[in-house]
């Protein structure tokens, strides 16, 4: 029995497994401010125009003619709404004038058909009473 004392000694002594280490998360770093941006400062206007800016150059003439076209345009359409404001200013005075007319010959027949009216209803009552006198003394 010393045999197996001395061998159970003599083994190695199973070694009870060491646990895993757990893995640390890694941090994030910590938010940095973002540096202060600088005001953009804002470009000048050009102090030429556009057409100025291609005086001289092949696209001049071209910039001319549209800028005269687009000039005589409005020219032209302003010209125009002056002579329809004074066409429906003219309108407007004839025919209000024309419905003024309008109401006096309206007024007029209105009296005539009236007058009309009351001949006729008297004349219907005057055949309507010679009709029933006829009829009473046939009777």
């Amino acid at each position: 029995m010393n045999d197996k004392i001395d061998s159970m000694k003599t083994a190695p002594a199973a070694t009870p497994k060491a646990p895993k280490p757990v893995a640390k998360k890694a941090r994030k770093p910590a938010a940095r401010k973002a540096p202060a941006r600088k005001p953009v400062a804002k470009k000048a206007a050009p102090s030429k125009s556009v057409y100025a800016q291609f005086e001289g150059s092949v696209f001049a003439v071209p910039f001319k003619l549209a800028n005269k076209t687009f000039m005589a345009s409005l020219g032209v359409f302003s010209y125009v709404q002056r002579e329809l404001d004074k066409q429906y200013k003219a309108f407007d005075k004839q025919f209000t004038k024309y419905a003024r007319d309008g109401e006096k010959v309206f007024d007029l027949w209105e009296d005539r058909v009236e007058d009309f009216r009351k001949d006729v209803e008297q004349k219907v009552d005057t055949a309507y009473d010679r009709v029933r006198d006829t009829f009473s003394k046939a009777a």
